[in-house]
């Protein structure tokens, strides 16, 4: 037995447990070496991947997307400009509104980065048979919930 599982609560006795752990935790150091190259902080790559995901956004639903006051938002979205990864455009409906639109070179930089890991995902499931991905997706999908179920409390 290792130190470190000598030292463990019970609750992680599962190695599953260990390792999902240790996958949040090296998702999270990525998510840094991302942020890094693109030279933001972590909130504003958290702004930046909802705009990837969503498009362009108002100002308001981008700050409460990443749980931030209007205001606080505003600074983060003046950062997000100064570095090129954003712009404020008119809105194409409501000439009095702006919204935050991606730059497309940063969504190609963000993507070139996570690319390669997203393929490994793909990958490694692609090497699994039906059941293996299955319980794999048991586990995860049993997870997630559990997490919401926490984060809700």
């Amino acid at each position: 037995m290792s130190e470190q599982s000598q030292t463990e609560p019970a609750m992680y006795g599962h190695r599953a447990t260990r390792l999902l752990r240790s996958v949040i935790q090296e998702s999270e150091e990525y998510s840094k070496t991302v942020g890094q190259h693109l030279m933001v902080n972590q909130t504003d790559l958290q702004a930046m991947t909802h705009l990837i995901e969503n498009g362009p956004m108002s100002a308001g639903d981008l700050a409460k997307s990443v749980g931030l006051s209007p205001a606080a938002g505003t600074t983060m979205i003046d950062r997000l400009v100064e570095v090129g990864h954003v712009s404020r455009e008119s809105h194409p409906t409501d000439r009095r509104a702006v919204v935050v639109v991606p730059n497309p070179q940063s969504v190609a930089s963000a993507w070139q980065r996570i690319m390669p890991l997203i393929s490994a995902s793909e990958t490694i499931l692609d090497d699994m048979n039906e059941e293996e991905r299955a319980a794999v997706e048991k586990y995860l999908a049993l997870m997630l919930t559990a997490y919401k179920a926490e984060a809700e409390k």
